[in-house]
């Protein structure tokens, strides 16, 4: 036995579908994947503060070093969410990159947009490539507050090409589950229940809509409170035991709040997916969580990313 045999390891192993917490050494189960670094908007919640001058596309020699790899192990894959720390509609091979990992046999695709770009055009082809889900970030219920938040967006558009989606959805796939989200701010607190209200209007069974406060991007916009930081203190966190970050070049972080790679654990560009996962850095970032150390790790201290309750209609 790799990680102790406490209560919060076993529970966590349940979590992410395994026996015990040893199988996770096998394989990432879940994959976020930077397509695109960069974005078309500056929300106010978001980190895209960062390098304005900075944008990257991952090239179709990395993703195909990337599909390749993974097609040997997509019955063991949940996963590939195909974005992180980027819009993904700015990438043009988007669909493209989504159909080649279905016909890897990956059961599961997705991705996360603002949907200013999400066209109908665009939602078409996605929904003909195969995409399994597609979360749509609309954090308001009026124009005003939502172009307050969302800088550089119109809420017009990013309206009607979700709506779009729910009736291409509706008409071509209807299994494919449709996310719309908000997160609770101090600028659209007033509106949250009418929003919940409008979209639940749209959704179909295997859909969600829901509402959620954000988070730090462990600790790097605001520090976390001291409460959390001890509440958490000896929880291990879901992410180094199931899940690979990586960016548009194939460095990989350490979770998705890590979002400009501050904990380098690999480079995929000239490593394996199995040698980093099983790697040093890696296996140190679990021992910490595993053994109730997690607040070694700056990032992790009182991070509540995959614990934030969420308020759904």
């Amino acid at each position: 036995m790799i990680f102790p045999a406490t209560q919060a390891n076993m529970s966590l192993a349940k979590r992410i579908f395994l026996e015990n917490l040893d199988e996770c050494l096998y394989y990432p189960k879940y994959f976020v994947i930077g397509t695109v670094y960069g974005c078309n908007s500056r929300c106010i919640f978001c980190f895209n503060e960062w390098d304005k001058t900075r944008k990257s596309i991952m090239s179709m020699q990395l993703f195909d070093k990337f599909v390749d790899e993974v097609s040997a192990y997509s019955e063991w894959i949940e996963q590939v969410c195909l974005n992180h720390g980027g819009e993904p509609t700015l990438d043009k091979d988007l669909a493209t990159r989504v159909q080649m990992l279905k016909s890897a046999g990956i059961k599961k695709t997705d991705i996360s947009t603002n949907g200013q770009l999400l066209t109908p055009q665009l939602s078409l082809k996605l929904i003909e490539a195969g995409i399994d889900a597609i979360s749509i970030s609309i954090n308001a219920m009026t124009k005003p507050t939502y172009e307050k938040i969302h800088r550089g967006l119109n809420f017009d558009v990013v309206m009607n090409n979700t709506m779009q989606l729910f009736r291409l959805r509706d008409e071509l796939r209807p299994n494919l589950q449709i996310r719309v989200r908000m997160l609770v701010l101090e600028e659209n607190e007033p509106e949250v229940n009418d929003w919940l209200i409008y979209w639940k209007k749209y959704a179909k069974e295997n859909d969600r809509i829901y509402a959620k406060p954000p988070h730090s991007f462990g600790n790097q916009i605001w520090q976390n409170s001291t409460d959390d930081v001890e509440i958490f203190a000896k929880q291990p966190c879901v992410s180094p035991f199931s899940t690979l970050v990586m960016q548009t070049d194939g460095t990989i972080g350490l979770c998705c709040a890590d979002y400009d790679t501050k904990i380098r654990l690999g480079d995929f560009s000239t490593q394996t997916i199995k040698d980093i996962w099983n790697g040093e850095k890696f296996n140190k970032i679990r021992h910490n969580h595993a053994n109730e150390n997690r607040n070694a790790i700056k990032l992790c201290r009182g991070c509540n990313i995959w614990e934030r309750d969420a308020v759904e209609m």
